[in-house]
């Protein structure tokens, strides 16, 4: 069944594997550095706690492994040729608003390469090269984010004119990079104002 597989994902993209780790050394990532659940603020938090480089690793593959992992299962779920991307969007809108946390989780951007992973190896491998290219350039994450998420619609584009992709995971990919992009709006203005910084461990956080 189609809400089957669609309700599987939400709950699997709504684990906050922030918080869960982060109780794993008595550090609660809502109260520390940006707030934020995701890798970034975990590396930036859990930087110099014991194995804390290695825990945000763990948050990092947690988070995108629960977006694929969603992709993955609802074929095993329902027939409908929606299912997968319906899975994978609804995991991604688990981890935004997960019912755990009131519906307040992270930016999606982990989830949403896991996704995009599921969806398409060749996607998914586009995606973190480009991320990985900007990081490696700049060192600031949330411009690797925005730069990958702002390709995403184009290159859905091309893998579903060449048969890739089917037509209707386009709609959903360009929904969830705007959603990135809403949930980094903060980080849009530091970068505008150029108050954006490298990433770094236990660097001050506006």
């Amino acid at each position: 069944m189609l809400i089957a597989s669609v309700l599987l994902g939400y709950l699997l993209g709504s684990i906050p594997a922030g918080v869960v780790v982060g109780r794993m050394v008595g550090i609660d990532l809502r109260k520390s550095g940006s707030g934020n659940i995701g890798f970034t603020n975990a590396f930036r938090v859990l930087g110099d706690a014991k194995n804390g480089k290695w825990l945000s690793v763990l948050i990092l593959l947690w988070d995108m492994g629960k977006g694929t992992l969603a992709v993955w299962l609802a074929p095993h779920i329902s027939s409908q040729p929606m299912a997968p991307i319906g899975a994978g969007f609804a995991a991604f809108l688990g981890h935004l608003y997960p019912v755990w946390l009131r519906f307040r989780g992270g930016k999606g951007v982990a989830v949403g390469l896991g996704v995009c992973l599921g969806l398409s190896w060749l996607l998914g491998v586009a995606m973190l090269s480009l991320w990985a290219i900007v990081f490696a350039a700049t060192r600031v994450s949330s411009l690797s984010a925005l730069t990958a998420y702002f390709f995403l619609p184009l290159m859905a584009a091309f893998l579903t004119r060449n048969g890739i992709l089917p037509p209707e995971d386009l709609l959903y990919l360009v929904i969830l990079s705007l959603l990135v992009w809403l949930h980094h709006h903060q980080n849009i203005r530091r970068l505008l104002r150029g108050e954006e910084g490298p990433l770094r461990k236990k660097e001050k956080i506006r």
